[in-house]
């Protein structure tokens, strides 16, 4: 497998981004807390949600989100889903079983490091 090189992003973002003064890139909810995430929540939800275990599910994703991501679409069912934990993990799947070398990857930058470098090392050409 191909080397790839630093993300020059999460470089930058492990010295600085819990350091600096003012955090204007972040693109998690970080600025929430569980309370405020919960509070729309009817009882059932929040007591589903305080009872859910914290650990490793299924390798495609618990089923159950499965299922009800696949029943928003007319012509999937939860099998044709996987849900990861980040989109690392899913810039990482699609780059390795989509493109063959030599195919053209059209990146939308500024984005994911990852999308472009990733498609680099698996010998496609990118363009941004």
């Amino acid at each position: 497998m191909a080397r790839l090189p630093d993300f020059r992003l999460e470089t930058y973002f492990s010295r600085w981004e819990f350091t600096a003064r003012h955090h204007l890139t972040a693109s998690d909810v970080r600025t929430m807390t569980l309370g405020e995430l919960l509070s729309p929540a009817d009882d059932k939800a929040r007591v589903a949600f305080e009872n859910q275990p914290i650990g490793y599910t299924e390798t495609f994703g618990d089923p159950a989100l499965r299922e009800v991501i696949a029943q928003r679409h007319e012509n999937a069912g939860a099998d044709d889903v996987i849900c990861f934990a980040g989109a690392e993990e899913a810039f990482y799947l699609a780059m390795n079983v989509l493109p063959d070398a030599g195919d053209h990857a059209a990146v939308v930058t500024p984005s994911h490091q990852a999308v472009e470098t990733v498609a680099f090392a698996h010998g496609m050409r990118t363009r941004r």
